[in-house]
């Protein structure tokens, strides 16, 4: 990626226009190796330079975003992305939910899949598969908790409390 990098530099001064193409393969490449603060600059270059970003200019950072556990900056770039009025791909929205449920948020991966399907986005089945079981888990660490608080341990905060009754409304 260094070598690519260096010539992608250069283009400029040798009358060579850099176009999305270049900057879409250089951000994929910089994310397959995990140089994510690189992407999101090249990103940056992009858009300052007035080119029309596309989907693939955007997906592979939220992957990387997700599986880092960034998940605010990932739906911060993907609401960037629909403010542009690019149609997101089910991919950046499976990244999304798959992010979701690693960090446990298993109520926000199912608010992400019915708004999808709203979208008419086909998720694939594998992140049917991830969610549902952030949600059994979701659920097993809930009757945990449960029981623990009927037994005198803890006290449950008004915020978990929210939290339960939320997750128990999605599940109804």
């Amino acid at each position: 990626m260094d070598e690519a990098y260096r010539l992608f530099e250069e283009m400029p001064q040798k009358g060579i226009v850099r176009d999305l193409i270049t900057f879409n393969n250089l951000i994929k490449g910089f994310c397959m190796e995990g140089k994510i603060v690189e992407s999101l600059n090249l990103l940056h270059e992009l858009l300052a330079q007035d080119l029309q970003p596309s989907t693939s200019s955007y997906t592979p950072i939220v992957k990387n975003l997700c599986k880092l556990g960034h998940m605010q900056e990932a739906k911060n770039l993907l609401n960037d992305m629909q403010s542009r009025g690019l149609e997101s791909e089910v991919y950046t929205h499976d990244h999304i939910i798959y992010g979701l449920c690693e960090q446990g948020y298993a109520a926000e991966g199912m608010e992400r899949l019915l708004e999808m399907l709203k979208n008419r986005l086909k998720p694939r089945q594998k992140t049917f598969e991830k969610l549902v079981k952030c949600l059994s888990q979701s659920d097993r660490n809930l009757m945990a908790k449960q029981d623990l608080l009927e037994l005198g341990f803890g006290k449950q905060s008004e915020m978990e409390a929210s939290r339960e009754k939320n997750n128990q409304t999605i599940d109804n």
